[in-house]
């Protein structure tokens, strides 16, 4: 087979079909020969078009890549929580330090960053130290859920709540935390850490071994002369103190909303512990504290909104001083006379005849004045707290109105 150009012969013509077969050739009389620089030029050109778009492939995928390796490690919540934001526009989150990635069904913006406020636990841990919530260690059964005693590793003796798993109550959720971790007082109920794994949401306290106040005043007689009057005052001076320093002692003016015999528990010395800060709202005052940025925060209260909780502090004082269940107790069945205990609302008859007749009048009166039926009527928390407190030193009681400041 020949290749090259076809020579030319002196006064000799060969027709192209004399050269058949061999495509190699080039030149009259078949295809003329392209130069060999131009060849050259042509194979330099499309092998640069080659190489640019290979390379140029090349560094786009190995730049997208990156990007994405970079977003699924390391920025993947990030883009979540704008994302989330967008979507919930309308609340304000503040949110700093590290943030843990969010679980598959646990996609409020507020559970990003828990973590800063209390320690995270295992759902594991906790159902083994419960026996897996066992009958046997459940203590009690409230409308978010059941709560376990338990025996943790470091030697600890904790009250575990689990929310029910049915309910969206990632709001009620979130809210406990944040309030009772941020809020710090002697009378407010310490939290020692939650469990947040797929639909499973825990709260874990420190456990008050003498339970709630209603179990004392309803369950029977005896436990209830065991709760004598100077022991009654104790727990109301607490309770008094605890909602006084909430409304006026700190950074952030707060409202329980939901104070009641069943959220007063009791350690071993019988202090109170306010608990069930689920539906607590707070409003800022002057001094900001970015530490209580994930609470339902409120720019200002309503006058009445403060005398809420005046109203069930007087309800609550009202059922310790008769042993009646709280929905007894309403603003038509005040009819109370200060110089007698004659009225339809019956004062515990294991308090009268101990030498506190005069002490419980007062205590009485003003149970009245919170409960007034106009909320402008009834007192603040802070006179409540001073009253509660004179009391209690004429008497020789524990009364100390100072209200600590505890906000960290």
């Amino acid at each position: 087979m020949l290749t090259g150009p076809v020579p030319r012969f002196i006064n000799v013509n060969f027709p192209a079909e004399s050269y058949a077969n061999n495509p190699g050739l080039c030149g009259e009389p078949l295809e003329p020969c392209v130069a060999v620089g131009n060849h050259h030029f042509r194979f330099k050109t499309v092998l640069s078009r080659r190489v640019l778009f290979v390379c140029g492939f090349l560094t786009g995928w190995s730049l997208s890549t990156l990007v994405g390796i970079y977003l699924f490690f390391l920025g993947l919540p990030g883009v979540k929580k704008i994302l989330l934001l967008i979507k919930n526009r309308t609340k304000v989150m503040v949110i700093a330090g590290n943030e843990w990635p969010l679980e598959e069904v646990n996609n409020h913006p507020k559970n990003l960053n828990l973590e800063m406020f209390v320690t995270r636990m295992s759902f594991v841990e906790l159902s083994k130290a419960t026996s897996n919530f066992g009958q046997d260690n459940e203590i009690g059964n409230g409308m978010l859920g059941k709560v376990y005693k338990a025996l943790v590793p470091n030697g600890w003796t904790v009250a575990i709540k689990r929310f029910h798993v049915s309910e969206d109550l990632e709001e009620e959720f979130v809210s406990e935390i944040t309030t009772l971790r941020s809020l710090r007082h002697p009378n407010l109920l310490p939290l020692i850490g939650f469990c947040s794994e797929r639909n499973e949401r825990l709260l874990v306290y420190k456990y008050m071994s003498n339970g709630n106040l209603h179990e004392w005043l309803h369950s029977t007689d005896d436990n209830a002369r065991l709760l004598d009057f100077p022991l009654r005052v104790k727990i109301i001076v607490g309770v008094a103190k605890a909602l006084a320093w909430l409304h006026d002692g700190g950074n952030f003016h707060v409202v329980h909303s939901n104070i009641s015999s069943q959220c007063i528990l009791l350690d071993e010395n019988f202090d109170p512990k306010l608990s069930n800060f689920w539906e607590a709202t707070l409003a800022k005052t002057n001094d900001i504290n970015s530490n209580l940025s994930l609470l339902p925060i409120v720019e200002s209260f309503d006058f009445t909104t403060y005398k809420k909780d005046v109203y069930r502090f007087g309800v609550v004082l009202l059922e310790l001083l008769t042993r009646k269940e709280s929905y007894e107790l309403s603003c038509s069945s005040l009819n109370l006379s200060s110089s007698s205990f004659a009225g339809p609302l019956d004062v515990d008859k294991l308090l009268l005849g101990q030498g506190f007749d005069d002490m419980v009048m007062q205590l009485l009166e003003l149970a009245s004045n919170c409960m007034k039926f106009i909320p402008d009527q009834r007192p603040t928390m802070l006179q409540v707290n001073l009253t509660v407190a004179a009391i209690a030193r004429v008497h020789d009681q524990t009364g100390n109105p100072e209200i600590q400041l505890h906000v960290d």
